[in-house]
């Protein structure tokens, strides 16, 4: 019997946030914030810094048009969104941006290092950026948040 391939969604994710989490480093302009690296949303510890891979958006198709659908048959496409969020008390609205688009940035840099996720797809690329910046609910402070969306592609 022919072993049918699984998705790489787990492999791409695991690969990702092993990188950010050994990249990634706490800002040294503001001593008293802390970061976190974390898959899908953080729990209760919820620092100034937040960088989590989270949800996926995927569709099949296949990749030809004969055969059993066994290996080499079936393409997925997926977004990979990770999301930045920075939270600054006081009103630092440029600074608080830098520090946020500063580690978005270096989101991109980890996967245009290795546009295989390690290995896990055929090709990833960094797609999008959505950015949201405003002052906190309580408007104690500024608060930004990035939606980084990552394009990958991988035959089954």
């Amino acid at each position: 019997m022919t072993t049918i391939p699984t998705s790489s969604i787990p492999a791409a994710r695991t690969w990702l946030y092993a990188q950010l989490l050994a990249t990634l480093t706490p800002d040294p302009l503001s001593t008293t914030s802390q970061l976190l690296v974390c898959l899908d949303e953080p729990g209760p510890f919820q620092p100034d810094d937040i960088v989590s891979v989270g949800e996926v958006h995927q569709t099949y198709s296949p990749e030809s048009g004969v055969g059993s659908g066994g290996p080499g048959w079936l393409r997925e496409d997926y977004q990979l969104h990770i999301t930045v969020d920075v939270f600054r008390g006081g009103d630092d609205p440029a600074g608080v941006f830098a520090r946020a688009r500063l580690l978005a940035d270096q989101v991109v840099a980890v996967v245009r290092a290795d546009p295989s996720l390690g290995g896990a797809v055929d090709r990833a690329r960094p797609a999008s950026a959505s950015h949201t910046a405003g002052w906190d609910d309580e408007h104690r402070g500024r608060h930004v948040s990035i939606d980084l969306v990552v394009d990958c592609l991988k035959t089954l």
